[in-house]
């Protein structure tokens, strides 16, 4: 009997669960609308974002003060999604709580509607929208030359059944609150040229993440970037250079790979005829082969310092340090350039090479700095790149006095640490934005410095 009793709870447990996904497996109305044909997609998860954020219904309320009724209205949570579509479509779809609802709203906001073949039809300067008791639509018009069509297409969207939507399916391969798919076709022709290969072919596959102590953007690119002269860090860099820079890059490249990739970008070339003709540039550029790091040690707008450190395959570049022009010899392999005024300090050291806009930098290019954990993380990436925040401030008299006289405003700009970029790999991206403090905490502060309490 107790076996019979246990095989029957179970039963109804799967029953109840069946039940549960028939009746709210097509709960997401909004998602029907997608077009098949969409080249691009995004997705918002409200739900999430307030939650990651650690917004609270009161402090919410507050900030959109004049828009409770709307929020109250719409389905927050479940995913807003955003696309567009080859024929010049673009459009945002969301889900509806309560329809009776949102009309009274919208009409509060001195929006007319109609009723038309089922929907509730919404005209506003550059935009049409339409609404049934699930969902409602909200398309741009503002370069549509045919209002008409627009409605035909919005109407039929409305309407149809879950469409499979190739953009849909990478975008929700992401992890985050935010998540999209898009080509990168539409970057102007001007700028493309100067990218590398493949750049304006490619599809841009991004999420936006919030951790507890980090907002990061994460970014793919669906396209092979093989041709770029990269390779992983090796870390050799890491611990050398200026405690706790402004600006720190390291990357591990091959010279003689880059060097024709330079020449193929009109204004570099011009670059490198000048310079070749006082020191054997193309040479030197050759020669580097492993990690490449720069630093600016701190942010001065009247004055930057930067150095600059890169592991050599060879030397051969100095075989002609006494042909070169505005050029003077300090050291054993130590030179100094000078042209209008403007100074730079380079040399070797064993297989290293190294360029620095003072003397005092040259002179510590090698020196060793307190290990940074972010600096040590970059062995085995492709790209490792940190901005100090803080510098920021302190580099404007001005708003670091009147941050002084705000300690609200003052505490909230010292949460921020830094702001990173990062890849993984030739095809993957991170920017992210890391804090002193929880993020939660942080837009808490921001949300009572907004609202006044």
């Amino acid at each position: 009997m107790k076996k019979l009793i246990i095989a029957l709870a179970c039963l109804l447990l799967v029953g109840a669960a069946a039940a549960y996904w028939f009746f709210h497996r097509d709960s997401d109305k909004a998602r029907d609308v997608l077009p098949e044909d969409a080249t691009a997609v995004a997705v918002l998860e409200p739900a999430e974002l307030i939650q990651g954020l650690g917004l609270k219904q009161d402090k919410l309320m507050k900030l959109f003060v004049n828009f409770e009724d709307l929020i109250e209205a719409l389905d927050l949570a479940k995913p807003v999604y955003a696309f567009s579509t080859e024929k010049g479509v673009t459009g945002i779809t969301l889900n509806i709580k309560d329809a009776d609802k949102l009309l009274k709203t919208i009409s509060s906001y001195g929006i007319e509607s109609e009723e038309h073949g089922g929907l509730q039809w919404l005209a506003s300067s550059g935009g049409i929208g339409c609404m049934d008791r699930d969902k409602v639509l909200l398309c741009d018009a503002s370069s549509s030359t045919a209002p008409d069509a627009l409605r035909d297409e919005m109407a039929k969207l409305m309407s149809q059944d879950r469409k499979e939507v190739e953009a849909l399916d990478k975008a929700s391969k992401q992890d985050g609150v935010f998540r999209m798919s898009t080509p990168l076709g539409g970057i102007p022709e001007q700028y493309a040229r100067q990218l590398p290969a493949g750049v304006s072919d490619a599809i841009l596959n991004a999420a936006l993440q919030i951790g507890k102590k980090d907002i990061s953007l994460s970014a793919n690119l669906t396209t092979d970037f093989s041709s770029l002269p990269l390779a992983p860090i090796k870390g050799s860099l890491a611990g050398i250079g200026p405690e706790k820079p402004f600006l720190w890059v390291c990357f591990n490249m091959n010279g003689e790979r880059l060097l024709p990739l330079l020449r193929e970008v009109p204004q570099l070339r011009s670059i490198l005829l000048a310079l070749n003709m006082n020191v054997d540039v193309d040479m030197m550029l050759k020669a580097i082969n492993g990690d490449v790091s720069i630093a600016v040690p701190k942010l001065d707008l009247q004055r930057p310092d930067f150095i600059l450190t890169a592991s050599l395959a060879n030397t051969d570049f100095l075989k002609n340090a006494g042909d070169w022009s505005m050029v003077r010899k300090v050291g054993a392999n130590d030179f100094a350039f000078e042209y209008e005024g403007l100074r730079a300090f380079f040399g070797v050291r064993g297989n290293m090479l190294y360029m620095a806009s003072n003397d005092k930098m040259a002179q510590n290019a090698f020196a060793q700095a307190p290990k940074d954990a972010f600096q040590s993380a970059a062995k085995g990436k492709y790209l490792c790149a940190s901005l100090n925040i803080g510098q920021v401030i302190d580099a404007y008299p001005g708003l670091a006095i009147l941050l002084r006289t705000m300690p609200q405003v003052r505490d909230l700009a010292d949460a921020f640490d830094r702001v990173s970029l990062t890849a993984d790999s030739p095809h993957s991206l991170e920017l992210s934005i890391e804090t002193r403090k929880p993020v939660k905490d942080i837009i808490s502060s921001l949300l009572t410095l907004v609202t006044g309490e």
